[in-house]
């Protein structure tokens, strides 16, 4: 047990040290690629968001951009019967998260409220990517489908709900790839899961030695799977599908950003064409292949 422990405490420093890694290459692959913005934050027109039908009257608002995380937009106490003006969001990809008072109160977060009075844990956050593009209008409507209680949203996750994007196409697009990231996360479940049995199976039969690879195994795979054959298959056949589109491009990036597999996607880069190619995301792209050229 005392060996499994010490196991434990290495995996989680080496944790932190790949965190700060992850943390100075991202400014890395920024400044490389020449990240920019393309208009000044308090000249770009009001964007007006609605998010429709979610079970709940009221909630917070926050908005990250996708790739630096910085925090764009905050607001408490938002009236969803009423439409959400943004000011200053540029033309991007961002990461929306609406979040609410917990209705249900597990035993686990009563716990953690106890011992950290300073938790947040008890707000219930769900996250819709957002995607701006003038180009396509500055009214943008979310629509939950199906009709869910809080209470069910709460107890089940977020992924029960169903969203449909009104009148904005290449939203449509934008969440047609987040799914094909959707799909192997749910890959991943599994494969943790799996990993999980087979831990807990040879720490029932008291073998320490395959119990310790097992655990090293199950961390390896919930740190450090980021990513399969299957996602990066799928990403190409939607580029490929989709060659025109900014969001092609931007997803394109998103991958190179992540894994920086420059051989691999070149084919798929050089299909980008029209609005695809008018994208700050394919010059970021075409800057590091010009530079490995």
């Amino acid at each position: 047990m005392l060996e499994g422990l010490v196991i434990y405490y290495q995996v989680r420093f080496l944790e932190g040290i790949m965190r700060l890694f992850q943390i100075l290459f991202i400014v890395f692959f920024c400044v490389a690629c020449g990240f920019e913005t393309e208009q000044k934050g308090g000249d770009v027109q009001d964007v007006e968001l609605q998010l429709m039908n979610l079970p709940v009257d009221s909630c917070s608002l926050r908005i990250n951009h996708i790739i630096t995380g910085e925090e764009l937009f905050f607001k408490e106490g938002i009236d969803l019967s009423k439409p959400i003006i943004l000011h200053g969001l540029e033309d991007d990809m961002y990461i929306a998260v609406f979040s609410w008072p917990r209705t249900l109160l597990s035993h686990q977060v009563v716990r953690s409220k106890g011992f950290d009075k300073e938790s947040d844990e008890d707000l219930f956050q769900l996250t819709k990517p957002l995607y701006i593009d003038r180009a396509y209008g500055t009214v943008y409507r979310i629509e939950v489908v199906n009709e869910v209680s809080v209470e069910e949203l709460e107890r089940k996750g977020a992924s029960i709900l169903q969203f449909k994007n009104i009148a904005c196409k290449e939203c449509d697009l934008a969440d047609r790839y987040w799914e094909a990231f959707s799909g192997f996360f749910d890959r991943k479940a599994k494969l943790v899961d799996s990993a999980k049995q087979e831990y807990y199976s040879y720490i029932d039969a008291n073998n320490l030695q395959k119990g310790n690879k097992a655990f090293l195994n199950l961390e390896e795979i919930k740190n450090h799977l980021t990513k399969d054959e299957v996602l990066d298959t799928r990403i190409q056949e939607l580029v490929a599908a989709n060659p025109e589109s900014k969001i092609s491009a931007f997803f394109l990036f998103y991958q190179l950003y992540n894994h920086r597999e420059f051989q691999k996607f070149e084919n798929t880069f050089e299909l980008l064409q029209g609005q695809g190619q008018k994208s700050k995301y394919y010059k970021m792209i075409k800057k590091q292949y010009d530079e490995l050229l």
